[in-house]
């Protein structure tokens, strides 16, 4: 246990143990994506978009169509009965600016009315930037 120190009855890894453990580690490569976020929040809902950028990109439009998003229904007081929906499919997102009656009938499973209006919003917001295809 050389590595270890006993303090009132308890053992730990000493500090230095830690560091001297690491020191010998090689930086492996790693995959990293890269994305790019916008986000929108009020009292009763959070929406924020994601969308990955391209290998290699140089400026902030390469990046690829379509975002991903998350929707929080925060009407229910205390984040931890927040509840979160999520989707990539841009189909569904037009659908909702298009007023297509089976896009908005999935909305309405999980977003209200108020929150509905706000989210059209934010997705004409996501157009525009041309975030939304």
């Amino acid at each position: 246990m050389e590595n270890r120190i006993e303090i009132n009855g308890v053992w730990y890894v000493r500090e230095d143990a830690i560091t001297d453990s690491l020191d010998h580690l090689e930086a492996e490569e790693i995959d990293v994506t890269d994305s790019m976020v916008c986000s929108w929040e009020c009292t009763d809902w959070a929406f924020e978009a994601h969308v990955i950028m391209e290998d290699g990109a140089e400026n902030l439009t390469d990046h690829y169509p379509d975002p991903y998003i998350t929707i929080t229904d925060k009407r229910i007081k205390g984040s931890e009965n927040w509840k979160e929906h999520s989707t990539d499919n841009p189909y569904w997102m037009k659908g909702i600016l298009e007023n297509n009656s089976e896009s908005l009938s999935e909305a309405r499973e999980f977003i209200d009315y108020d929150g509905l209006k706000h989210f059209r919003v934010f997705l004409n917001h996501l157009v525009n930037k041309g975030w939304l295809v």
